[in-house]
This record gives C-alpha cells, sequence and structure tokens, in this order.
C-alpha cells in the first residue's frame, strides 16, 4: 500500500469567500410628483421612472398609478438625476437639456421633494432597410437616428435612438419626439479595422445613401400619422490620408506654423474635422484618418521674429482615396487698425476698453484666418497684424450686459452688418468702432396648442433680411425657454425681424442660409424701433417644414 502524506506548515489556508453584494444605502428622503401625456394632459398609468444618482448602487424605480402618480422612497441623502418612459413615448428626464440630460434634484435628509412631474410626448417612428452595395438586405447593420447640437459654438451629433437591422435588413427606431432627424447606418465589422498601416475608422452611410456627412438629408418624425420610412445602401468607404507641404511666398524658412482642415457648411450633418495632425519643420503636413467630405485647408506661417503671419487656403474634395503632393505657398495677410470709444447712454460705467479685443472672423464663423492680434489699448487704438484674405466681419470681445457693439464704421459708411472682403498686404485703417450701453431686448413665451408652456424650447431670432444671413452676425440669436415658457435675447439693434420657436431647431441653424428660407414662412416678424427698444412676442411652439422629407 501505497500512503501519500503532506505535512502542513503554519496557518490554515484561508477558504475564498462569495463576494458579498453592496450595502443598500439607506435614507428616508422622497421625491415624488405625476407623469402625464404631453398631447392631452391624461395621467399615465404603468409609466417608469428611475432615479440615479453616486448615493445608489444601483437605480431606484417606481411605477405609476392610475392616476399617473410615484414616489421614490427611501433615498438617501445625494443629487439625483430622474427620468420617466412609457411605451410609445418619448423618454424624458427631469429638466432636460438640449444635450438629452436631466437636470440634477438634491435632497437632504428626510426631505420630501414633490412636483417632479414629467409632461412625455408620443413617440415617433423612423422605419426603414438596410441594403448592400448589391441591392441585398443587409443584417446586422447599426443604425443610428441623430440630431445636431451646439456645443461651445461648435456643432455635434448627438445619438437620440439606436437600433439593428434583422435578417430582411429592416430596423425600427422607436421613442422619437417629433422633431427631425438624421439617419446613420454602419456595418460593425468596420468600425475599427486592422490594416498594414494601423487601425482604421470606417464612416458611417448617411441618408439617402452618402458616406458624406455634409449631403445627408434630414427626416421629418411627427407624432401622429405614418412612420417616417426609408431605405439606403450602405457605402464602406475607408478614411483617407491628405498630405502636402507649406511654403513661404518669399522663399524663407518657417519659424512656426499650423494647419487645419474644416468641413465646409453644407445642410447636412456637421463633419468631425480629421484630429490625427502632423506637421514637421520643414513646413511638410499629413491628415490621417479623413472621413469623406467637402474640406477647406488653411494654413498659417510665420517667417520673422515680429511674429505677422502668412497665410494659404486649399479645398479639396476625400472620397476614399489618400490626395498628395499639395502645395500650399503662404502670403501676407491684411492690416485692421482703428479706434473703439463707448457711446454712454445710460449712465452705466464703461468696461476698461484694455480688456477688449477686435476680432475678424470669417463670416462662416472660421476664427482661423483671424488675426492673434487686436488686443485694444487704453487709449482706444487696436491693430489686427495678418487677417488671412478673404470675407471678414468685425466684432468684439468681452462686451458684458448691457455693453454691445453698436457700430462699426470705415471712412464714413456703416460696416457694421456687412461683410469686408480682405486681400493680401492690404492695409485698413480708420476702422471706427463704437459700444453702447444701450440695446434693444426680446421677451417673450412660447406655448403648444393647448396653451401650455413649453420649456426648452429652442428660440430662433433672425433678421428678415437675407443680407444679414451671417454666421458672425449681430442680428442672428438663439436662446432656449425655462421651465415656464419664458425666455429673454438682449443686444439687438434696431430693426425688422422674424421669431420661431421649435423643439426641432437649433443654434447650429442659424448658420444655414437654407433652413432660415424655410422658416420664413412660419416665422413671426416683429420690429425694433430704437437701440433701447423692448419687444414682447407670444411664439406657438411648431414643427418647421422639412427640408426634404423622407421618401416612403
Amino acid at each position: 500500500m501505497i500512503v501519500i502524506a503532506a505535512t502542513i506548515v503554519g496557518s490554515a489556508p484561508s477558504i475564498a469567500q462569495p463576494a458579498r453584494p453592496p450595502a443598500v444605502a439607506a435614507g428616508t428622503a422622497q421625491i415624488g410628483g405625476i407623469v402625464k401625456s404631453a398631447s392631452d394632459d391624461k395621467p399615465l398609468a404603468r409609466a417608469r421612472v428611475v432615479a440615479s444618482s453616486q448615493a445608489l448602487p444601483q437605480p431606484r424605480a417606481a411605477i405609476t398609478g392610475a392616476d399617473g402618480r410615484y414616489t421614490l422612497t427611501d433615498l438617501p441623502s445625494g443629487s439625483y438625476t430622474v427620468s420617466a418612459t412609457r411605451t410609445g413615448f418619448a423618454p424624458q428626464a427631469f429638466g432636460q437639456g438640449r444635450d438629452g440630460g436631466g437636470r440634477p434634484i438634491a435632497v437632504a435628509g428626510a426631505q420630501r421633494v414633490d412636483n417632479i412631474d414629467f409632461a412625455l410626448a408620443p413617440g415617433g417612428l423612423i422605419v426603414g432597410r438596410i441594403l448592400d452595395e448589391d441591392g441585398s438586405p443587409f443584417a446586422g447593420a447599426i443604425v443610428e437616428a441623430l440630431v445636431t447640437r451646439s456645443e461651445s459654438g461648435a456643432e455635434t451629433l448627438v445619438t437620440i435612438s439606436t437600433g439593428q437591422t434583422d435578417d430582411r435588413g429592416e430596423f425600427r427606431l422607436f421613442g422619437l419626439a417629433a422633431g427631425e432627424y438624421y439617419v446613420s447606418a454602419e456595418d460593425p465589422a468596420f468600425r475599427n479595422i486592422s490594416t498594414p498601416t494601423g487601425v482604421q475608422h470606417y464612416s458611417p452611410t448617411y441618408y439617402p445613401g452618402t458616406p458624406a456627412a455634409d449631403q445627408a438629408r434630414r427626416i421629418v418624425v411627427s407624432e401622429t400619422g405614418d412612420p417616417a420610412r426609408v431605405e439606403f445602401r450602405l457605402k464602406l468607404v475607408p478614411p483617407s490620408r491628405v498630405r502636402g507641404q507649406l511654403m513661404a511666398y518669399n522663399g524663407k524658412e518657417l519659424l512656426s506654423g499650423s494647419v487645419v482642415m474644416s468641413p465646409l457648411s453644407g445642410e447636412g450633418v456637421p463633419t468631425a474635422p480629421p484630429d490625427d495632425i502632423s506637421i514637421k519643420p520643414d513646413g511638410r503636413f499629413v491628415f490621417g484618418q479623413v472621413a469623406p467630405g467637402n474640406y477647406e485647408i488653411r494654413a498659417r506661417g510665420v517667417t520673422d521674429t515680429a511674429g505677422t503671419a502668412l497665410f494659404a487656403v486649399f479645398s479639396t474634395d476625400v472620397l476614399g482615396r489618400d490626395i498628395g503632393d499639395i502645395r500650399m505657398t503662404l502670403r501676407p495677410g491684411a492690416i485692421l487698425a482703428g479706434t473703439v470709444t463707448a457711446d454712454i447712454r445710460r449712465g452705466t460705467k464703461p468696461p476698461p476698453l484694455t480688456t477688449l479685443r477686435v476680432r475678424a472672423p470669417f463670416t462662416d464663423g472660421n476664427g482661423f484666418g483671424d488675426a492673434l492680434t487686436g488686443s485694444v489699448q487704453a487709449d482706444g487704438t487696436f491693430a489686427l497684424r495678418g487677417v488671412m484674405k478673404g470675407a471678414h466681419q468685425i466684432v468684439v470681445d468681452g462686451l458684458l450686459a448691457p455693453w454691445m457693439l453698436k457700430s462699426v464704421s470705415l471712412h464714413g459708411s456703416d460696416i457694421t452688418d456687412v461683410q469686408i472682403d480682405l486681400s493680401e498686404k492690404q492695409q485698413v485703417r480708420d476702422v471706427r468702432i463704437t459700444i453702447s450701453d444701450e440695446s434693444g431686448v426680446v421677451r417673450g413665451t412660447v406655448e403648444n396648442a393647448r396653451n401650455r408652456p413649453v420649456p426648452n424650447a429652442t428660440v430662433l431670432v433672425f433678421s428678415s433680411s437675407p443680407l444679414f444671413w451671417l454666421r458672425t452676425s449681430r442680428r442672428l440669436r438663439s436662446t432656449y425657454t425655462d421651465e415656464e415658457g419664458r425666455f429673454i435675447i438682449p443686444g439687438l439693434p434696431p430693426g425688422e425681424y422674424l421669431a420661431i420657436a421649435s423643439l426641432a431647431l437649433d443654434e447650429s441653424d442659424l448658420g444655414r442660409r437654407g433652413r432660415l428660407e424655410s422658416l420664413l414662412a412660419q416665422a413671426m416678424p416683429f420690429r425694433l424701433t430704437a437701440d433701447e427698444a423692448t419687444a414682447s412676442v407670444a411664439l406657438r411652439v411648431t414643427a418647421p417644414a422639412a427640408t426634404v422629407r423622407a421618401v416612403r
């Protein structure tokens, strides 16, 4: 008999214990309210209300009763985000912002927070079919409904609903509030793929079947009627590399240089600029992972210690093929100089002039060609040395309410609301800028068809004259309504205006000429007769006519 013996020295080995679930946070606070239908104010039973917080290991949930009421109990102190959902309705977060996020609710101790109410809008649908490039149904495509939002002055895309195609290539995007959406589809196998040159990120295809985001078309979703239906073919277009070199017009060596590649403005989805950029001391540059689209390359360089900038611009279309050997010759910009004075009408102390800066951005809103100079001196003088060739508009940064730009004149002509075309080496002097503490204000309210206030609606105010439809214009303004449906827009000069309110609009629409044209028939006209005038307007929230409707 063989005996196997083992000797254990020291303490006995520990036995692994199953992980314990995190302790449930204890509390006595409550959050309550009611969930109704936004279309008829009837209570919604069986709606799910969910509260999320860092004070909880997992979200808390409650279901509304027949009267639409709910109560979330036993909550520990903390900050909560509360949302409500119900089949057939668009989901909603309390105090929902333009980015879809909610407003936090703070509770403490045994506090009960009431009136956290929701008015859920009926959810619309986008249905359709995605085809492969050969026309056969594409199964497994990722399909998204997207809206544009403006964040810190830049346009971005926000996903509202996501779905996947079945074996027939069909998809269904639901729970969409009435409005306008872009639809994109992509093959998940080509989101990130390995190639001999590295990882490539393929761009999605946008309705009506284009890989170029700026050519995408909007789709209208309504609360009633048949769902919007679309069909388009998925296209696999790889990203491109764009190469070139910067050279000074006088042959001097570059001391410094920079280059940007910006999508040319279209009526479609805002194209993300390429962020895979490299530039070498000899001026050679490379943009990698460039998505399909129409682009403009703008370059700036310096060849002397004084730091006067030289500029160049180049336009190109990108569609899945590498582009090389771009030669960009940097040339001198223009000089703008003048004075800033304050026109005191209401006795307000003017701002220190040295806190202000005069700029001359492109009228399309792109600030790359703007001079890096422009600070106002104590005596009110300023000089912009090196402004890129092109169409610009003069603006003043650093003004705080009630101060606003009143006028800009050049040799006696008013150029406040028009573009100024600058050329290479041009010197523009005697620019006279006046700021004032007196400006027009428009106040108002936004209501729905049942005369109820509409919170978080976009209000656009724009000049009735297309001559002033420049992205940098002081006559194009936007804001959002508060929880009582109220809004205020200060700083407007006298003139004829149009105002419109909608949940389907965004600040970015002010920069789209075609979009403003489509709003003319629905917008409400009003007038500001003087600098100190106040206009009051009562707007009805509307669903703007789409520039392009879905194919049914």
